[in-house]
């Protein structure tokens, strides 16, 4: 199977970015908090290397290089990444085809998963720094789709940020139930942790 992972709220878990604001100086309460800023203007593409990053954070909090690089480290570049995820990516590489999907940045992507060993589980990541579109603009959606004809699934915790543009291209949506979304219709198949994704496979559910 073809198998599509969102990157985010699926194979890492992201904390609040502000709890780490008092590296940068500035209050967490700033209205649009700058951290935010910066990032969206990476993961959009607007910037396209860590350096710029930087620089762009350090003009907006007016902290210093090296206090800007300890953020990024302590927040996009280490997300809580259970021990057992490595092992069911593992496990799912072997048997189908694993693209990642995510609103998020190339480079940091790339150095979490080989940091955690997985970087080469995956065939291709489609990333919205590359795309400069974010989810659910079509385009990355397309981007994921296989060349074959093949049976599509698309694993995410947001349904209807995520999901609900796959299902109408014909994937199915697999929904990791997230306390915080009342999906706009009922999912494909709803699955508890990404733990359970294995048996769902193995039972056909999907196809």
């Amino acid at each position: 199977m073809h198998l599509i992972l969102d990157y985010g709220g699926v194979i890492v878990e992201h904390g609040d970015e502000r709890e780490q604001a008092h590296i940068l100086g500035v209050d967490p309460e700033t209205e649009p908090y700058p951290g935010w800023l910066a990032y969206f203007a990476f993961r959009d593409g607007f910037i396209q290397r860590t350096t710029e990053y930087v620089d762009l954070l350090s003009k907006l909090t007016g902290a210093s290089h090296d206090a800007c690089r300890e953020y990024l480290e302590k927040t996009w570049l280490d997300p809580k990444f259970p021990e057992e995820h490595v092992d069911i990516l593992r496990e799912l590489a072997a048997e189908h085809t694993l693209v990642l999907f995510g609103n998020m940045v190339r480079p940091w992507i790339e150095t979490v998963l080989s940091e955690h060993g997985v970087a080469e589980c995956f065939d291709k990541l489609v990333v919205s720094s590359d795309l400069q579109r974010a989810k659910p603009h079509p385009k990355g959606y397309f981007e994921c789709l296989p060349e074959e004809d093949e049976p599509v699934a698309f694993v995410s915790d947001e349904y209807n940020e995520d999901l609900l543009m796959g299902e109408a291209l014909g994937m199915t949506s697999v929904w990791i139930e997230n306390d915080d979304e009342t999906p706009y219709r009922e999912p494909n198949v709803r699955i508890s942790t990404f733990s359970e994704l294995p048996e769902v496979l193995s039972e056909d559910q999907l196809m």
